[in-house]
């Protein structure tokens, strides 16, 4: 018997994950900041926030049609409310803003390895005088 002109075979499912899906799935992971392929730096932004496409994502891919759709749907809108000073202001503050929390993070990564390094000389020292007083055990015992 033929099972690939059942009714049960041709009823089957064929249908893929639309193109989106696929983009999203591709795009889970991020490009590492050091890999050759970020050759386009964004603006105002650190040289290593760059992405592998110019109006593409920091995880370095590109966007999807549906997403660079809805991205000049919105462009549209705000160009529509905005002048190009405004739209540079508002670049430039958020720019700003996120330049602040970057060296807020950095600073406190020094803290914290200067912290981490204390830590390590107490143990250290720790470990010195726990190794005197057992070879004074020893030896004096």
């Amino acid at each position: 018997m033929d099972t690939s002109t059942s009714p049960q075979a041709s009823e089957a499912p064929t249908a893929q994950p639309p193109e989106d899906t696929k983009m999203q799935i591709d795009t889970e992971e991020p490009i590492p900041l050091t890999s050759p392929l970020r050759t386009h730096h964004k603006r105002g932004l650190p040289p290593t926030l760059a992405s592998t496409y110019p109006h593409g994502h920091i995880s370095g891919h590109a966007r999807s049609p549906a997403q660079q759709a809805a991205f000049e749907a919105r462009k549209e809108e705000i160009l529509k409310t905005m002048s190009t000073a405004d739209i540079e202001k508002r670049y430039e503050e958020k720019v700003k803003e996120i330049r602040g929390v970057l060296e807020e993070t950095e600073r406190k990564t020094k803290e914290v390895e200067g912290e981490m390094e204390k830590l390590r000389m107490d143990r250290e020292m720790e470990r010195r005088v726990w190794g005197k007083l057992r070879r004074m055990k020893e030896g004096g015992g």
